[in-house]
Parts: structure tokens; sequence; C-alpha cells
């Protein structure tokens, strides 16, 4: 297996900077959100479709990144 086509793109998501990185594998593209501060991968999805994946991952990583924000108590954390 060897990864080809790939595409990267320098986001703002929720006011945090993300790279969207994607590529093919056999018949499947891969989606990843990395948060750029950090370097952490939050959301990866795999398609057939590189824009469905790409949307799939945009839409786990907005999750994850809007529910880091609060805590338990209410409190915002984060930046």
């Amino acid at each position: 297996m060897r990864a080809s086509n790939w595409q990267k793109e320098d986001l703002e998501l929720d006011g945090w900077a993300v790279q969207l990185r994607s590529y093919a594998i056999n018949d499947q593209y891969l989606a990843e959100v990395e948060v750029v501060s950090s370097g952490v991968t939050i959301a990866r999805a795999t398609e057939t479709i590189r824009a469905e994946a790409e949307r799939q991952a945009l839409a786990k990583a907005l999750q994850r990144l809007q529910a880091s924000r609060q805590t338990p108590s209410g409190l915002m954390v984060g930046g």
C-alpha cells in the first residue's frame, strides 16, 4: 500500500489553527485534522470520496474542539 494524492490545507476551526490532510490508499481516502499548536491529531475519517472524508473529519474535529472549551463546572478552558 502506498499513499497518493496528498493534500494539506491550513484552516481555522472554532478559533483553533488546524491542518487538514487527506490522501488516498487504494480506493479509500483518509482525512486527518491536526491542531497546529500541539501537533495532536484530533479527528480522522475514511471514505471512498475525498470531500466526504474531509467533511466527516472536520465535523468530528469541530465537535471535539467545542467540547474541550467547557469543563463540567462550566469553566472555559483551552485557547
